[in-house]
């Protein structure tokens, strides 16, 4: 198992690509600067501190909390857990729907925003417990509200990599499988988390890996951090809006030809 460096270091590293300095972190976040020389030290760092060096960094909240290896607070979850299915399969209409994602996108932040559910999801535990380079990433992935088998979809579409299973994704996740250069860059291209980044909270090098080069791919990126806020029930609505507009190209393209694509959710 590739190990992770300790979030120390991660800390550091990141902040070192902002050009950013101890006391820079401990002013910026309102705190204390033997507090940062703590963690940058290996100490724990206090949830409190994970939530302001989350903007501070120019990285999700609930991100730090996943790098850090701590329990991601119920507000910074996904709103509903029974959606990760159904984000799983717009990936399809993401990929192949020419000039769609914008228009998706657009739909998917002027949806209203639900009630959370009384349970949020939970990070599995074997997952959890990983400090492993594999682990991280399918962490990631999950505080995106993406399974798996949704994961692997968008592997294959979004980041040209591999036609994997969930069960091999999960393999990755639980360190019975490694997780590549190349493989990580395939997830990079859709979890909305800068490339050189992720090189440097894993320890794993990029140099010389081709970036995937899916035209939509940063956009299909803020689709999926932004859809985690909506029920299952309306990213529903979203795969039927998917739906409509393939009916759409397909009779621009060829009037009267019948559409194929997979039916909506």
């Amino acid at each position: 198992m590739r190990e992770l460096p300790a979030f120390g270091v991660q800390l550091a590293l990141l902040a070192g690509r902002r050009g950013l300095d101890a006391g820079d972190l401990a002013r910026s976040t309102g705190t204390a600067d033997t507090v940062i020389a703590s963690v940058l030290d290996g100490g724990e760092p206090d949830p409190v501190l994970l939530r302001r060096l989350g903007p501070v960094l120019g990285l999700h909240r609930s991100d730090l909390f996943v790098i850090a290896g701590q329990p991601v607070p119920d507000d910074l979850t996904p709103l509903d857990a029974t959606a990760s299915s159904t984000l799983g399969s717009l990936a399809w209409s993401l990929t192949y729907l020419p000039g769609a994602v914008p228009e998706l996108h657009q739909l998917v932040r002027a949806m209203p925003q639900q009630p959370r559910p009384a349970s949020p999801p939970a990070v599995p535990p074997r997952h959890r417990r990983r400090r492993g380079a594999g682990g991280l990433v399918v962490r990631l992935l999950h505080n995106r509200n993406l399974n798996l088998h949704g994961s692997a979809k968008y592997l294959f579409g979004i980041g040209n990599g591999p036609a994997l299973s969930g069960s091999t994704i999960g393999l990755i996740g639980g360190a019975e499988k490694v997780l590549t250069p190349e493989l990580l860059a395939g997830f990079a291209a859709f979890l909305d988390v800068a490339w050189d980044d992720l090189s440097a909270l894993t320890g794993i090098n990029l140099a010389g890996v081709d970036q995937p080069t899916h035209p939509d791919a940063a956009e299909v990126a803020e689709l999926i951090w932004a859809a985690r806020r909506l029920t299952a029930d309306q990213l529903r609505q979203v795969g039927r809006h998917a739906h409509a507009i393939r009916h759409r190209l397909t009779d621009e393209l060829e009037p009267g030809l019948r559409c194929s694509c997979p039916n909506p959710a």
